[in-house]
C-alpha cells in the first residue's frame, strides 16, 4: 500500500467524497445482464464464511421476511424461477414458463430428476403445497397475493399451473423473489410454524444443512447431486454469528469471516476498511428492494394514538444531524413510504416535518401534553443492537426529543426479543427499524400499512396502522395491470400516509457491504446479492472439481 493510499483509500480519495461517489455511481434497476452471470474465472473449493450480528430463531424464510433467516436458508433451497438483474424471471427449478395472453394462467414445466437433500424425488406436488400451504398463508407477502389465485393445479409431476382472476402486475415477481420450494413429505400434516423442518432445512438448493452451534454459527456443505451442473463453487458456508459490530469487521481484516452484508457492516469503519488492499467495499447489490429507515411509533398507545403528538415528533427532530451521526452522512432523506430507488412508484414531494422546535412544542402543547417539570411524557425507543447505525440514530434522537420535554429511554435488544416486543405482543412505544420497499410497493409496502396484515409475525402492520382509503388504494394498486395507474396510486398512498405522519421516514438505508477480495462473484446485480452465494468461488481454487 502507498502513503497515498494509506492516507486516502485505495480509490485515492478523501473518505467522505470516496462513499458519496460509491452511491452515487449505482445506477438504480439498471445494471447490465452479463453481471449476473458467471465470469469463466471461477475455481472450485474453500469455505465461505459469513459475518453476521444476528442470530435467526429459525431457518424457515418461508414464514418470516427477515434478513439472515432468507441469508442462510437461500443458500440450500430454490424458486420455480429466480430473478435477473431486471427483475424479469431466469430459469430455476423451473426450465422453461409461459403466461397466457389475458395474464390469468401462469405454466412452469420443471426439471426433472431435482432430489430434495434426503433423496426424495422432487415434484410439482411440492410446489403446489409451499403456495397453497405455507407461501398463501404465513408469508407476508404471500398472503397479500393469495386472493388473486383461483387455483393451482398440477397436470404431471413436473408441470405446475397458477389460475389467476386477474391479471397482476406483481405475480411474477413474487415468485421469483419470494417463491422457496418446500418438501411436502415434510411439512404436510404438521404445524408449518414449529416444524423440526424449520431448524434443519431439507431443500433442493446447492448446499445441504450440515449444523448449527446455537449462539456460533449455521454450517452448510456442498450439494453433489445438485441439479445444476457445475455448481456450487466452495465447499462449504458458514454463517458465523458476532454480535458486537467492531468484532465482525476484525474479524473480516484477519480473513476469519470473509463477507459482511449491508445489514452488519457499521458505517463507521467503511473509510478504514477501503484502505485494507484484501477487503472489497461496494454499495452495489441491494438496488432493487429500496430499503428505508424508519422510527415507528405504536399507534394503539397513548400518546401516540394522537396525530399531532406524531407531528411534533417530526418537527423536533434534525434528520440531517441524525443521518450525519448515525450514517456519518453516508445516507439520504427519506420523503415517505417508497424509496426513490423505486423511481417508477416514488413521490418526492410530500407533507414533510422541517426541523422546528418551536413548532414542535406548540403541537405537543396543542395535543394535551404540556410540559410539566420540564417533562410532557416519557417513552422507550428500542432498536436492534446488533445495527450499530440503528443505535446511534436512536440516542440521537432521545437527545432531540429531550429538548421538547419527551424523556426518552434506549433499549438496545437482540432481535428475537424486538419482534417478540414490536410485533407478537406489541408492547412498545417506538422502535427503529429498516424495511425494504421493493421490489415491488405491493410486496414491500402494503404489508406495513394493510389493516388486514396486523399480526403476530414480524415486519408485519406493527405500527397498528387502520385506515379504511389506504387499504383499498393498496388493494387496488396491487389488483392493477398498469403500472401507470399504479404509480398514481402508490404516490397518492404517499400523500396520505406523510399527511398523517403515521410514523417518521428518517432515512434511505445505504448499503454498503464489504467481503474479501479473494472471493468472486459477490455483489453482481441489483436483487439478491446478499443472499445468493450460489455462484461465490474462492479465487484461490481449482480449476475443477476432482
Amino acid at each position: 500500500m502507498t502513503d497515498r493510499e494509506s492516507a486516502t483509500g485505495k480509490l485515492g480519495i478523501s473518505r467522505r467524497t470516496l462513499l458519496r461517489t460509491m452511491a452515487a455511481s449505482v445506477p438504480m434497476l439498471a445494471l447490465p445482464e452479463f453481471l449476473s452471470a458467471q465470469t469463466g474465472e471461477e475455481r472450485y473449493g474453500g469455505v465461505f464464511v459469513v459475518g453476521t450480528g444476528t442470530e435467526p430463531r429459525h431457518l424457515n424464510q418461508n414464514i418470516t421476511t427477515d434478513i439472515v433467516t432468507k441469508m442462510i436458508a437461500s443458500c440450500m433451497q430454490n424458486k420455480l424461477v429466480g430473478l435477473k438483474s431486471d427483475l424479469t424471471p431466469k430459469a430455476d427449478l423451473a426450465k422453461d414458463w409461459s403466461v397466457s395472453d389475458d395474464g390469468l394462467i401462469y405454466t412452469f414445466n420443471l426439471h426433472d430428476g431435482v432430489k430434495w437433500h434426503d433423496g426424495t424425488p422432487f415434484t410439482s406436488e411440492d410446489a403446489k403445497f409451499t403456495f397453497e400451504q405455507v407461501l398463501f398463508k404465513f408469508h407476508n407477502q404471500g398472503k397479500t397475493l393469495a386472493p388473486y389465485v383461483d387455483e393451482i393445479t398440477t397436470p404431471d409431476a413436473t408441470t405446475i399451473v397458477f389460475h389467476l382472476n386477474a391479471p397482476n402486475d406483481v405475480m411474477m415477481t413474487f415468485i421469483a423473489g419470494q417463491g422457496y420450494i418446500h418438501p411436502k413429505h415434510l411439512y404436510d400434516g404438521v404445524d408449518i410454524m414449529d416444524s423440526p423442518a424449520n431448524l434443519a432445512p431439507i431443500g433442493t438448493g446447492p448446499f445441504k444443512f450440515a449444523s448449527w452451534n446455537r449462539g456460533q454459527d449455521v454450517a452448510m456443505e456442498l450439494n453433489d447431486e445438485y441439479f445444476m451442473p457445475g455448481m456450487p463453487y466452495v465447499d462449504r458456508i458458514v454463517i458465523r454469528f458476532i454480535p458486537e459490530a467492531t468484532a465482525r469487521v476484525r474479524a473480516l481484516e484477519a480473513g476469519e469471516v470473509d463477507y459482511l452484508a449491508y445489514n452488519d457492516l457499521p458505517h463507521s469503519m467503511i473509510a478504514d476498511l477501503d484502505k485494507n488492499p484484501d477487503v472489497t467495499v461496494t454499495s452495489k447489490g441491494h438496488e432493487a428492494w429500496g430499503s428505508i429507515v424508519e422510527l415507528m411509533m405504536n399507534l394503539d398507545k397513548e400518546p401516540f394514538n394522537n396525530r399531532k403528538v406524531r407531528m411534533g415528533i417530526a418537527h423536533a427532530l434534525d434528520l440531517d444531524f441524525i443521518i450525519e451521526k448515525a450514517t456519518y452522512g453516508l445516507a439520504t432523506r427519506a420523503t415517505g413510504p417508497i424509496s426513490s430507488q423505486l423511481a417508477w412508484a416514488y413521490k418526492p414531494d410530500t407533507t414533510q416535518y422541517p426541523f422546528d422546535v418551536a413548532k414542535a412544542n406548540a403541537l405537543l402543547d396543542e395535543a394535551g401534553y404540556p410540559l410539566t417539570d420540564g417533562t410532557r411524557f416519557s417513552a422507550t425507543i428500542v432498536a436492534n443492537r446488533g445495527t450499530e447505525s440503528f443505535i446511534k440514530a436512536a440516542q440521537v434522537i432521545a437527545e432531540q426529543l429531550k429538548v421538547v420535554g419527551i424523556d426518552i429511554t434506549v433499549n438496545p435488544l437482540d432481535m428475537a426479543t424486538v419482534a417478540e416486543q414490536v410485533y407478537k405482543t406489541r408492547k412498545f412505544d417506538m422502535f427503529i427499524q429498516s424495511l425494504t420497499t421493493g421490489p415491488d410497493p405491493a410486496l414491500g409496502v402494503q404489508r406495513q400499512y394493510i389493516s388486514s396484515n396486523i399480526r403476530p409475525v414480524p415486519y408485519t402492520n406493527g405500527i397498528g396502522y387502520r385506515d379504511e382509503n389506504v387499504d383499498a388504494l393498496l388493494i387496488k394498486a396491487a389488483q392493477s395491470p398498469d403500472r401507470a395507474e399504479r404509480a398514481e396510486l402508490y404516490k397518492e398512498l404517499a400523500d396520505i400516509l406523510c399527511d398523517d405522519c403515521a410514523l417518521v421516514w428518517l432515512y434511505e438505508n445505504p448499503t454498503y457491504s464489504a467481503f474479501r477480495s479473494a472471493f468472486g462473484n459477490l455483489h453482481t446485480w441489483a436483487a439478491e446479492s446478499i443472499y445468493a452465494y450460489n455462484n461465490v468461488y474462492w479465487k484461490e481454487g481449482e480449476v475443477s472439481r476432482g
